[in-house]
């Protein structure tokens, strides 16, 4: 019995010491990066039938699902000009040694939707922790800053993973709803 209990408590103690240094040793994800600016951003055109209207009208949709509170969002809504702009909000999390997840602050970013006959184009840039000031995500990509955290790949990690969550829900909300008739 003795053997079994201590058998136990190795195997938990191995456990929660990989979860920890695995944490701090999360390769940071390949981030794309706007040659121009230099900063992080996302994009992407992506066909899909419908004139700018009926694309916008889903977008609106999909902000409606995919945010809680999406009203509070927008910068720009324009339908004529075929041209959504909002300011998203996701929070960061880190473990601590105990292994309880504790909040790491609140990222903001920009997205910006923009429609043309039979595609849309989307944006997600302008990532910033939120502080008194601005602070810009691209610092996180620089290993060789004095003040570089091994904690930043996971929170890059954990901002790439949203974001392919985002597209991927957005393209789905974006498709035509196939309408099957009622046959009885």
């Amino acid at each position: 019995m003795k053997k079994l209990t201590s058998l136990f408590l190795v195997n938990i103690i191995t456990l929660i010491s990989i979860r920890l240094f695995a944490q701090d040793h999360v390769e940071a994800p390949k981030m794309p990066i706007n040659p121009d600016s230099q900063k992080i951003m996302y994009r992407e055109v992506v066909q899909e039938k419908g004139d700018p209207g009926y694309l916008y009208n889903k977008a609106m949709e999909w902000f409606n699902y995919y945010y809680i509170n999406s009203a509070s969002l927008f910068k720009i809504q324009d339908k004529i000009n075929g041209k959504i702009e909002a300011t998203g909000r996701m929070k960061i999390y880190y473990d601590d040694k105990d292994g309880n997840r504790m909040s790491a602050g609140l990222i903001v970013y920009t997205i910006r939707l923009e429609f043309k006959d039979d595609r849309y184009r989307y944006t997600v840039t302008d990532f910033n922790l939120k502080k008194a000031s601005r602070y810009p995500l691209e610092r996180w990509l620089n290993k060789e800053d004095p003040a570089f955290n091994p904690q930043w790949n996971n929170y890059l990690y954990q901002i790439d993973t949203t974001m392919q969550r985002l597209d991927s829900s957005l393209k789905e909300k974006m498709k035509p709803v196939i309408e099957k008739p009622d046959e009885w």
